[in-house]
């Protein structure tokens, strides 16, 4: 009796983790597949200067055309969010994380500030470049050429792997232009303008810049590196303490977040910097982050806005299964945009507030590629 026993116990056993292993090369399988599907959509481009990018496109508010765009942005946070779970990947899935990633450097360069070879440009600075594709508004690539930026900075450090030394020199560089210094922030909410944080633009034309999901970037950079932070990471990070309390992600999410200004967005941003961080006061929102995540989650009408809001409650520590309405196919419809360029950003208050909430200087941008990484993020999240 008691051998036969055993032996049920052991065939249950055995079952079990035979069972295991089928669900285990299935989500294997289905990330390699993703991970294919994104590296397809890198090496079919259609324009020699994109070869290397991952394509991303741009929409004027009040139209439905979608131009083809040339930034770093979305080639880099697709580096960024396939390759930084790399320690716990098959090694099919690191061989073609590592191409995509030798397959993008030329490509990167090309924003890459040739003065201090440090920061990096939104659009190309070899020559400068505005709103590519943009035809008249070209004329004027010289002359309103961005400044370099702190977003940009970071997410591209990140994608290419964060290196304490370049990490440490971005620090200096970015703290160079923050509140307080130069010129005082006169396009933020009175309560916090005069906090010594990092602005977004990295220019002494430009003015003083504050977005809190740019700041959750920055903040996540120095973090992964690795690096002490200073006082300005600190001031950055007590100021989104405070506006995540007075709830302004929910209130007024395009004006605390202009080039996000989606609160599902945002909360994915803070959500992610939380999962890294260990800083006390931010680790102390958490529960309160995660009963929003899951309260958003119940209203939102578009799978890449569910997919975001489904990886921030897995960052706070929540159980949730995966959206059913998110799938490769739902990801292709371009209706939830992730960035958004509102040339209201560089505008000072009133004329901030106001041009802002018209939409009349308002662009969307869209990359299936990125949407893809998003939920090849998620699935790594689950440890599956």
């Amino acid at each position: 009796m008691k051998k036969g026993m055993l032996s049920l116990v052991l065939f249950v056993f055995s079952f079990n983790l035979f069972a295991a292993s089928v669900v285990s090369d299935s989500i294997l399988n289905q990330r390699i597949a993703i991970l294919k599907l994104i590296s397809n959509l890198q090496i079919n481009n259609p324009i020699e200067v994109l070869d290397g990018s991952f394509p991303s496109y741009r929409k004027y508010y009040f139209s439905s055309k979608l131009k083809q765009e040339d930034n770093v942005f979305f080639t880099s946070l697709v580096l960024f969010n396939i390759g930084q779970f790399s320690s716990q990947m098959h090694p099919d899935e690191l061989s073609i994380i590592e191409r995509a990633k030798s397959n993008a450097l030329i490509y990167i360069n090309r924003f890459k500030n040739q003065n201090n070879y440090l920061t990096y440009n939104f659009w190309p600075r070899n020559p400068p470049q505005i709103f590519p594709n943009g035809g008249w508004l070209n004329l004027f690539n010289k002359r309103a050429a961005l400044a370099d930026d702190i977003d940009d900075g970071a997410i591209t450090l990140l994608a290419l792997g964060t290196n304490d030394s370049i990490a440490k020199a971005m620090q200096s560089t970015f703290g160079a232009y923050r509140v307080g210094l130069v010129k005082p922030n006169r396009s933020f909410y009175k309560a916090y303008q005069d906090r010594p944080v990092y602005s977004t633009w990295l220019g002494t034309k430009m003015p003083k810049d504050v977005d809190l999901s740019v700041l959750t970037n920055v903040l996540l950079m120095h973090t992964k590196a690795k690096i002490p932070l200073n006082a300005t990471d600190t001031a950055s990070l007590d100021l989104i303490v405070d506006l995540v309390k007075s709830n302004k992600h929910l209130t007024d999410p395009t004006y605390v977040s202009q080039h996000y200004a989606n609160s599902s967005t945002i909360l994915y941003h803070v959500a992610r910097l939380a999962y890294y961080s260990d800083y006390p006061a931010l680790m102390a929102l958490k529960p309160v982050l995660l009963e929003q995540a899951l309260e958003l989650s119940k209203q939102a009408r578009f799978p890449l806005e569910q997919l975001l809001l489904n990886t921030s409650i897995l960052r706070l520590g929540g159980k949730i299964e995966f959206p059913i309405d998110v799938n490769e196919a739902s990801l292709k419809v371009n209706n939830y945009p992730y960035f958004i360029a509102n040339i209201a950003s560089v505008l000072n208050n009133p004329f901030k507030r106001i041009v802002n909430r018209s939409n009349v200087v308002r662009f969307d941008y869209y990359s299936y590629a990125f949407n893809l990484s998003l939920m090849f993020e998620n699935l790594m999240l689950r440890g599956e």
